[in-house]
């Protein structure tokens, strides 16, 4: 069994409600979350040559690049992402695989090389499945396919769940593979692994907006940082001032900041009414 044919399930959303997370506009971010599904599966096909790919997508365009790709698409049923990939391992089996690897749309970062040491390791002991960087939620998984739909628990804490349902634990050297994507954090980490042609076309387009968020550490003291909304603390160097109109950000003054493609520098930092092209209607 250890030969035995291998599909790759990979789901996905796509549509406007796609990475959500990201904070951007909905265009950038659904070009983005695009891009990482192209650059998931482009790694999956480079490494895995001889691997069948099935997309589950309700979404045209996601089906449209994914047939170009060689992929077999078929209907996201709407009922979950559980039920996602047992329609996707479904096909996969109607279509002689022996085991599905489910791989969510969202890796960037893959290289070819881990996905194929991934799947040759975990065939050995299926069930089994990678966690993500964080050991919360599950990167991949692999089954044998037989006449019952798997049953997997992809959500929040799915790391534990998957376990729970006996699924073996590995954990792989593959930094792209545990790195999904669904904030500015898992961004920037991300784009520090290096991410694919999509990834960084789709970056170089994307329109990222001003955000609020109070000034943590000021930027005249040394190395400067603002607090998000959200809680995530971003750098404030001395250069996102400039055109500001301001001399002096004091701890916990709110600010307007624009983030660079990580979403942890602020590249321009500003209140409104004040400095170029500022002005209180």
């Amino acid at each position: 069994m250890a030969d035995a044919p291998v599909a790759v399930v990979v789901p996905v959303k796509g549509g406007p409600l796609a990475k959500t997370r990201l904070g951007l506009e909905l265009g950038s971010r659904r070009d983005l979350a695009d891009a990482f599904a192209r650059d998931t599966v482009a790694a999956v096909r480079a490494g895995l040559p001889d691997s069948p790919v099935v997309v589950v997508t309700s979404d045209p365009a996601a089906a449209g690049w994914a047939r170009e790709a060689g992929c077999v698409v078929v209907d996201d049923p709407g009922a979950g992402l559980d039920a996602a990939v047992a329609a996707g391992v479904a096909q996969a089996g109607r279509d002689g695989a022996a085991f599905a690897c489910v791989l969510l749309g969202d890796h960037p970062a893959l290289r070819p090389t881990e996905i194929a040491a991934v799947v040759s390791e975990s065939r050995r002991q299926a069930p089994a499945f990678v966690p993500d960087a964080d050991g919360h939620g599950t990167a991949c998984l692999l089954v044998a396919i037989g006449p019952d739909a798997p049953v997997t628990r992809f959500g929040t804490g799915s790391a534990v769940a998957h376990a729970a349902l006996g699924y073996a634990v590995l954990e792989p050297d593959a930094p792209g593979l545990r790195t999904d994507v669904d904030d500015a954090g898992s961004l920037a980490d991300a784009l520090g692994l290096g991410v694919g042609r999509w990834t960084r076309s789709a970056l170089a387009r994307a329109s990222l907006p001003g955000v609020q968020a109070t000034i943590h550490r000021s930027p005249d003291d040394g190395p400067g940082s603002a607090l998000l909304d959200d809680g995530v603390e971003v750098a404030v160097p001395l250069s996102a001032l400039a055109g500001s109109g301001l001399l002096h950000l004091r701890v916990g003054q709110r600010v307007s900041v624009e983030l660079d493609a990580t979403g942890l520098v602020a590249t321009r930092v500003w209140v409104v009414g004040i400095g170029d092209g500022e002005s209180i209607r």
